[in-house]
């Protein structure tokens, strides 16, 4: 019993302390139950604390690389707009580096962008044009803006113009110049051009009058400073305008560069020579008295006639020059200029192909010259001109059977001026023209006026100028008027001087077949003061040849004009031409060219030159 109680005390211990293991195993299994759940509570904290900040992580790489990509596409809508810029873009920092720039800077330089990005802006100019801008990139940080012209320095050593403007403004706190470059080399071009065409000629190169004046003006004032002489000298080329008006303009403009030519190749370095325009070119001669003046014009002058060989014609050419000298014949550019251009216009009317010296006399004339053409252009308007009609008469029976047509003008203040002095004005002013054209239709006006007054159809002759003859609508302008006033074109005669007739014999010929095609009739105006070629008179469509007065004048005493005046009858008759003599005055005149055969006469002897009325009355019984 005992050992059975021991067995059961030490069983019930056994028991016991089983009992107290198995709490303590189901405590511990609780406590381990506890910090499980404790755990897997933590570990689902931590877990979603985790996927927070993951997910916090993934926005902000995604905002990072959204960023990313803006500021990707935003450097290169800048890339893309700085490109298209139509000059070179750039940035500069304040010490002068470039920290950015387009694609035109590195070609236009001929660098890469690597290579320019971190130079200085000096590198990209020579000395003097990179201290400048050195200089203006300082400007602009301390005002705010400026620009600059400058020469951009390219790789290969090239120099570029360009403007440069540049601003300043900030980045992330620090200031740096923003700036565009254009390209100026057109403008630059186009500056150079103009101010060359503002100095000099555009056909031939040479000094213009602007460059002329200056140089003049310069040259003039050293002459005073040493008391040299110095020349002056107006050239013009004789006749140039045929040449225009026959071969073309493009022909012209090449006689006068080769002329050009010719002209430098005879002055000296000190000497100018410019053009003024058309065919008129003027020079300078420092250091020159008359006697030189004289030596240079008569090189100039056997140089330009000189054959020229242009556009497969060969030419000849002759020009008239006036020479004013200083300081006798003035001071200054202008005062100069035009003496020496009367001096040439006298050289003109005395024959061309010469040199004048500048006289007092000359510029008395010239300013009588002036005068009439101001007053010329209102002459028609104001009623002062009128046509007188000279008769005509037939040698045979002596009846009046024609008129001619003698323009008469008579100023308020100048009273009568004589056509001797007033008709070469009115050509040379080009006022002929329409004056020409007054002076027709009147007479032609006239001549049906007194058909209608019971007069016997008479022939009116009317005088053509050489600029009339030349004008290439004289035949259309010659049948207009005789169809609006109702002339038969028979009953109209026109007078042509014979210098005018031979100045252009081919020229001459076409008008004078397309008048006679009209059916009017033309005369040859001063027969024998000229050198009609016989060849040509043959061609001519002409009627009648009128001897001029100064042989008449004299017949009575001089046995040269006598045969002059009955060689010209007797050649007219071979060629089937009628004859007419003016300015006959005496009995014994009169006499002789009815002896010798002449068909008519006209002069004081018959008549003076009569008014439309004063006609009438004189040929009503005459005719």
């Amino acid at each position: 019993m005992p050992a059975i109680m021991a067995f059961l005390v030490g069983l019930a211990e056994m028991l016991g302390q089983q009992g107290l293991m198995r709490r303590r195993q189901m405590e511990a299994q609780t406590q381990l139950r506890q910090l499980n759940e404790d755990l897997v509570h933590r570990v689902g904290e931590r877990t979603a604390e985790l996927s927070a900040t993951n997910q916090q992580l993934q926005r902000a790489i995604l905002v990072h690389e959204q960023a990313t990509q803006a500021l990707a596409q935003e450097r290169q809508f800048s890339d893309d707009t700085i490109n298209c810029l139509p000059g070179i873009f750039y940035l500069i920092d304040r010490h002068g580096v470039l920290i950015r720039c387009n694609q035109r800077f590195c070609e236009v330089t001929g660098r890469g962008r690597a290579e320019v990005e971190g130079m200085h802006a000096r590198a990209f100019f020579d000395h003097d044009d990179g201290a400048r801008i050195e200089a203006r990139i300082g400007e602009v940080f301390a005002s705010g803006e400026a620009s600059i012209e400058a020469a951009l320095l390219t790789r290969d050593g090239r120099r570029l113009p360009y403007y440069f403007s540049g601003r300043r403004t900030a980045g992330d706190g620090d200031p740096y110049v923003v700036g565009l470059g254009i390209d100026i080399a057109a403008r630059k071009q186009a500056e150079e051009k103009i101010q060359y065409l503002a100095h000099f000629d555009a056909l031939t190169g040479l000094p213009n009058r602007v460059l002329l004046g200056e140089r003049v003006k310069y040259a003039l004032t050293l002459a005073q400073r040493s008391g040299e002489p110095a020349a002056v000298m107006f050239l013009d080329i004789d006749h140039f305008k045929d040449i225009n008006d026959t071969l073309g303009h493009s022909a012209g403009d090449a006689l006068l560069v080769q002329l050009s030519q010719r002209l430098c190749q005879l002055l000296r370095g000190a000497d100018t020579v410019g053009r003024l325009g058309g065919d008129e070119f003027i020079f300078l001669l420092p250091g020159v008295d008359a006697a030189g003046a004289a030596e240079v014009a008569q090189k100039l002058l056997a140089a330009i006639a000189a054959p020229y060989r242009i556009e497969h014609h060969d030419l000849n050419v002759t020009g008239s020059i006036g020479i004013a000298l200083y300081p006798d014949d003035g001071a200054d550019f202008e005062t100069l200029g035009k003496r020496a251009d009367v001096a040439m216009y006298r050289a003109k009317q005395e024959g061309r192909h010469g040199y004048r010296f500048f006289t007092g006399e000359m510029q008395a004339r010239s300013a009588r010259h002036l005068e009439l053409v101001n007053a010329l252009r209102q002459a028609l308007a104001r009623g002062q001109m009128r046509v007188c009609y000279q008769p005509q008469v037939a040698m045979r029976g002596e009846r009046v059977i024609g008129a001619e047509a003698l323009l008469r003008w008579t100023h308020p203040e100048l009273g009568p001026v004589s056509p001797v002095e007033f008709i070469p004005a009115a050509e040379e002013s080009g006022l002929i023209l329409p004056i020409g054209e007054w002076v027709l239709r009147q007479a032609v006006r006239q001549a049906v006026q007194w058909r209608r007054d019971g007069i016997a159809p008479l022939v009116m002759a009317v005088n053509l100028s050489a600029v009339q003859f030349r004008h290439p609508d004289l035949p259309a302008l010659v049948s207009r008027i005789l169809d609006e006033e109702g002339l038969a074109p028979a009953c109209l005669e026109l007078e042509l001087t014979e210098g005018v007739s031979m100045a252009d014999p081919q020229r001459a010929i076409a008008t004078m077949n397309n008048l006679h095609a009209r059916g009017v009739r033309m005369s040859i105006d001063d027969f024998g003061t000229g050198y009609s070629s016989l060849s040509h008179l043959k061609k001519f469509k002409v009627y009648k040849l009128k001897i001029d007065q100064s042989f008449v004048r004299d017949i009575g005493t001089d046995p040269e004009d006598r045969a002059i005046v009955g060689a010209i009858i007797q050649m007219a008759k071979s060629l089937g031409l009628r004859t007419i003599a003016e300015g006959v005055e005496t009995d014994g005149q009169r006499a002789f060219l009815r002896e010798h055969d002449c068909d008519e006469m006209q002069g004081y002897f018959y008549s003076r030159p009569l008014s439309a009325e004063q006609f009438a009355a004189y040929a009503r019984d005459r005719v």
